[in-house]
């Protein structure tokens, strides 16, 4: 029996192939290195540029590394003017004064090195001078003058650069510390709800004694029929157990982000079946191996979003936000819109087909909701401001929020343990399942 060998001898396939991949390679490190030249030239050719990248990424930093950042930073400038007096001292050692000598004194290079180093940092930072320091003109050994003009500028430069950093410092810490002051402290509810059918008519709005009254009022059932769906999310004031946490003149904006696509509409001065764009289209470049093609996609617009509740005078402690999926809510799709037109603002009251959780899921039509909160905040004295994000599979369709507010004696206390937890809504309507949410269609 003749048995196989491992050491065979690379065929000229194999040998072609490995300096194939070698040629790749090679190329690509002077790709790399060519583009990091050319990074380096753009900053060169435009500091201003290159000045508010390096201050968005410092804003942008948390406060250990922006300390780190300014210790690190002052050091390398005064390790950078202490080479330069060094360059400038060895033209002139009697210009550096240390105690009763001169730099000329100094043997080791320790000692130079923290001799000049204390004259640096001393200058940079505008202290003060203290056994080392400059000098103005001195008397060589035969009695003429030398002057020191070129170490007092240079000295002179490093003190105004030392003044332009500490300002830039405390210019960025007071711009962080403002960042933070700004951010309103409120708390978003994880989930929103949406209430249909007996859920919208059984249920009891009002989750903050301050709104009580407020949303009944703008939100009226109607006598007969199915009321339209209520989309609620609510947020909490975290500083509701301090007397001055209250914000004042809050507002809530929010605005549906859609992709538009082609639909169709039950309009009766349209032909049914037909299928018209809502707004357009966008065009992207497909790059292929061989070719290049264009392909239409759709295109993502911002629609407000109405709330009924949208402003809250004194927000102490808790508000639910309210948005009716009604015919001109563009949460809905524009056949759902349609319909709920042709019954006066009513929806549809076919039970068994349209008013279900599953149908209702089926025909919002939107990606992301975006909420912005804005206020002025009597604990911090200035405006404040707070977002949110939420997405489809964020709506729990056919649940409500379980209530926070519980009184104790004369005090109302604020469950926040409770603020993300849903319960299913009161009435015969069943909800969605909850691992459904998680479905886009």
């Amino acid at each position: 029996m003749q048995t196989k060998t491992n050491n065979q001898s690379p065929s000229a396939h194999d040998v072609e192939r490995a300096s194939q991949q070698k040629q790749h390679v090679v190329p690509g490190i002077w790709d790399f290195i060519y583009s990091r030249i050319i990074v380096i030239l753009y900053w060169i050719t435009n500091p201003l540029k290159f000045c508010q990248t390096i201050l968005y990424s410092v804003m942008e930093m948390n406060y250990f590394l922006l300390f780190t950042f300014f210790g690190t930073s002052f050091y390398l400038f005064a390790l950078y003017f202490c080479l330069l007096i060094y360059l400038v001292g060895l033209y002139k050692e009697e210009c550096v004064m240390i105690g009763a000598g001169t730099l000329a004194d100094l043997k080791s290079t320790g000692q130079i090195f923290s001799a000049l180093f204390a004259l640096s940092w001393t200058t940079i930072s505008t202290v003060g001078y203290g056994n080392t320091w400059p000098a103005l003109s001195k008397l060589d050994d035969e009695g003429a003058i030398i002057h020191c003009p070129a170490m007092n500028i240079l000295l002179m430069v490093e003190a105004f650069v030392g003044v332009c950093f500490a300002g830039a410092c405390g210019a960025i810490l007071f711009g962080k510390v403002v960042q933070v002051q700004s951010q309103a402290q409120v708390e978003f509810s994880q989930p929103m709800v949406l209430k249909f059918g007996t859920g919208v008519m059984n249920s009891d709005d009002g989750d903050d004694s301050d709104d009580e009254g407020v949303v009944k009022k703008i939100v009226a059932m109607p006598k007969s029929g199915i009321p339209c769906p209520i989309l609620e999310f609510r947020i909490v004031n975290k500083l509701h157990n301090i007397p001055n946490g209250v914000i004042t003149d809050a507002s809530v904006n929010c605005v549906a982000s859609i992709y538009e696509i082609l639909e169709e509409t039950d309009d009766d001065d349209a032909n049914k079946g037909s299928a018209r764009p809502s707004f357009g289209y966008s065009t992207s470049t497909v790059r292929g191996k061989d070719n290049i093609t264009r392909v239409r996609l759709p295109k993502k617009i911002f629609l407000d979003l109405n709330i009924v509740n949208n402003e809250h005078p004194h927000f102490k402690r808790c508000w639910t936000a309210l948005h009716i999926l009604d015919e001109n809510s563009p949460l809905l799709s524009s056949k759902m819109r349609s319909r709920i037109r042709k019954k006066n603002g009513l929806w549809p009251n076919d039970k068994d087909k349209y008013n279900t959780a599953q149908y209702i899921r089926d025909n919002m039509n939107f990606e992301e909701i975006i909420v912005s909160f804005n206020g002025v905040s009597m604990h911090a004295s200035c405006g404040v401001n707070a977002q949110k994000v939420y997405s489809k599979c964020d709506a729990a369709i056919g649940y409500q929020f379980v209530p926070l507010l519980e009184k104790e004696g004369d005090d109302v206390k604020v469950q926040t343990d409770f603020l993300n937890d849903v319960t299913d809504q009161d009435g015969s309507d069943a909800p969605l399942d909850m691992r459904k949410r998680w479905l886009t269609k």
